[in-house]
């Protein structure tokens, strides 16, 4: 059955015969595994562009079962400058790996979908701090899949409207006495919680304008990637690798 959807390309893998195994984040089936022939992606066509990172592209697919193998690809858009500056480039291949470290095969996240797309278009117009752009997309992309921390009471007694501390292994904010009591270090980033929440109310477009002082930059940073290193497994990126240098 050929089927017509658009997407992503997450990754893509060598196989036999210099033949491609594309990881794809579509809009109607969600992430999914496709093979096509040795001559995707090759050239500098506006067609060999779809099979490209950070371009959405329109794809004509065949599918078997749960089997799928690439048809035609055309690009829709081609968000070319993020390639163009390495620093962006690094960002944007960040998100894609943790996008598909986050995914399962098969379930359409509309959601998270248009996320991907508005980050690319405004990561590709950012001037600066492209990191927080990345963390903005991290904090929207798990409250849009269902883990996002508790951040409005305490995750051990329940207390509200009181300064919190980021407990990672708890999954959320920890008031004072709770951290005293379960033996942690209290750190004062009440002010840091306040700005996650406040991503997590307002789309990632509203915070193409914002910029960060540098160290409240890192601990969110620090906080959004040990919550998701310890409660979604998500580590050893290789891209992360890179960026740290």
């Amino acid at each position: 059955m050929q089927v017509q959807t658009r997407g992503i390309i997450l990754r893509q893998t060598r196989i036999m015969n210099d033949k491609r195994m594309l990881v794809i984040f579509t809009e109607r089936f969600g992430k999914i595994s496709v093979a096509s022939g040795s001559d995707s992606g090759r050239g500098r066509t506006k067609s060999s562009l779809a099979y490209k990172p950070f371009t959405l592209g329109n794809y004509d697919l065949y599918k078997v079962k749960d089997t799928f193998r690439m048809g035609r690809g055309e690009t829709v858009k081609s968000y070319y400058k993020i390639g163009e500056n390495v620093d962006k480039y690094l960002e944007a291949s960040f998100v894609l790996e943790f996008t598909d470290k986050l995914l399962v095969e098969n379930e359409p996240v509309q959601a998270l979908f248009n996320l991907l797309s508005d980050y690319f278009e405004i990561l590709e117009r950012r001037t600066r701090e492209y990191s927080f752009l990345t963390t903005v997309y991290m904090i929207k992309a798990i409250q849009i899949c269902g883990y996002m921390p508790r951040l409005g009471e305490c995750v051990v007694c329940g207390k509200k409207n009181t300064d919190f501390s980021f407990y990672i292994e708890g999954g959320g904010a920890i008031c004072r006495q709770c951290a005293q009591d379960n033996g942690l270090i209290y750190k004062s980033d009440s002010d840091i919680i306040d700005k996650i929440v406040f991503i997590s109310r307002h789309s990632i477009k509203d915070m193409e304008k914002i910029y960060l002082e540098t160290d409240s930059l890192e601990k969110m940073n620090s906080l959004i990637r040990g919550y998701t290193k310890y409660h979604l497994d998500i580590s050893d990126l290789k891209s992360e690798h890179i960026i740290k240098g």
